[in-house]
C-alpha cells in the first residue's frame, strides 16, 4: 500500500496487519487462537494481541473460549447490499442448479489484486467431495482455471506486467512455471473459450472455468472443481456446455434488468 511518491501512508502497516488477521480468521471457519494467528502471519504475539483486541472492541471479532471468531460487524458488512452481493444474488440460482446437476463444486471468482478471489461456492455437503477452496480465499491466477480466464482477458502488455511482479511458485508438480508454457495455455483458452486446471493448484483436483461477460467485460468467472478421477473427456465436454449456458443465462439476467450499468458505475 504505497502513495504516489512511494511512501507508505501513516498507519498503513497496522491496518494491513489487522485486515490480515480478520481475513485469516474468516477463512479458517473455526475459532482461531492467538498463537496460531501470530505464527501464521509472522507477527509478534504482543502485536497480534493488540490488533485482535482492537478488532474485538470494534465488533469485527469475538472471543469464543479463548479463541477468535468473526464478530457481528464483520457478518453485517458481509451481508450488506454491495456490488458483489448483486452478483451473488443474480448468479446463485443458476450456480446452485449447476451444482445439483453435476454433483460437483461450483465456484464464482473475481479478479482482485492480481489474484482470484472466491466470492461464492456451491456444493452438496452430503457428497463429501472435500474442501478445495473456501469462499473468501484467494488463489494465484497463473495456477487456477479461474485465473487463466482472467489472464486470457488481459492484453499481452498487462500479462507481461503481471509476470514481472508475480513469481511463479510450484503448488504441485503440475503447476506451470514457464512463461512460454503459460502463454501457450492462455492461447488455448482464447481459442476454446474456457480454461482447464489439471492439478495445477491442488493435487488430485482438476477444474474447468468459463468467463462471465457482462457489459462487454469479463467481470467474473465460473468454475467447476472435482476429483481428477472424474475429470474424463466426456465429463469435461458436458461441464463446458453447462457452464457456458449458465454464464449466458446470468449475463442475460443482468441485461434484462439493465443492472450492468449499475455494476460498472460503482
Amino acid at each position: 500500500m504505497l502513495m504516489k511518491d512511494g511512501s507508505r501512508p501513516e498507519g498503513a502497516q497496522a491496518v494491513e496487519r489487522a485486515l490480515d488477521i480478520l481475513e485469516y480468521v474468516f477463512v479458517q471457519n473455526v475459532p482461531v487462537r492467538l498463537n496460531e494467528i501470530s505464527e501464521h502471519l509472522k507477527l509478534h504475539r504482543n502485536t497480534a494481541y493488540r490488533l485482535a483486541r482492537t478488532l474485538v472492541a470494534r465488533d469485527y471479532l469475538d472471543v469464543d473460549d479463548g479463541a477468535y471468531v468473526l464478530g457481528p460487524m464483520a457478518i453485517v458488512l458481509g451481508q450488506s447490499s454491495s456490488r458483489n452481493n448483486i452478483l451473488l444474488r443474480k448468479s446463485s440460482p443458476y450456480l446452485q442448479e449447476a451444482n445439483r446437476i453435476t454433483g460437483e463444486v461450483i465456484n464464482l471468482g473475481l479478479l482482485r489484486s492480481q489474484a482470484v478471489f472466491y466470492l461464492g461456492r456451491w456444493e452438496d455437503t452430503t457428497q463429501h467431495v472435500g474442501v478445495y477452496v473456501r469462499t473468501g480465499q484467494r488463489a494465484p491466477i497463473y495456477a487456477s482455471a479461474l485465473g487463466k480466464v482472467f489472464l486470457a482477458a488481459m492484453t499481452l502488455r498487462e500479462r507481461e506486467d503481471y509476470y514481472k511482479r508475480q513469481p511463479l511458485i510450484a503448488y504441485t508438480p503440475h503447476t506451470l512455471l514457464d512463461i512460454g508454457d503459460l502463454e501457450r495455455a492462455i492461447q488455448v483458452v482464447r481459442e476454446r473459450g474456457y480454461a482447464v486446471d489439471l492439478e495445477e493448484l491442488s493435487e488430485g483436483v482438476s477444474c474447468i472455468a468459463v468467463p462471465l461477460v457482462i457489459g462487454g467485460e469479463t467481470l467474473t468467472a465460473i468454475s467447476l472443481s472435482c476429483p481428477t478421477i472424474r475429470f474424463t473427456p466426456d465429463n469435461q465436454a458436458r461441464y463446458v456446455d453447462l457452464l457456458v449456458t449458465v454464464s449466458k443465462n446470468i449475463a442475460n439476467e443482468f441485461a434484462m434488468h439493465d443492472e450492468e450499468n449499475w455494476l460498472f458505475s460503482h
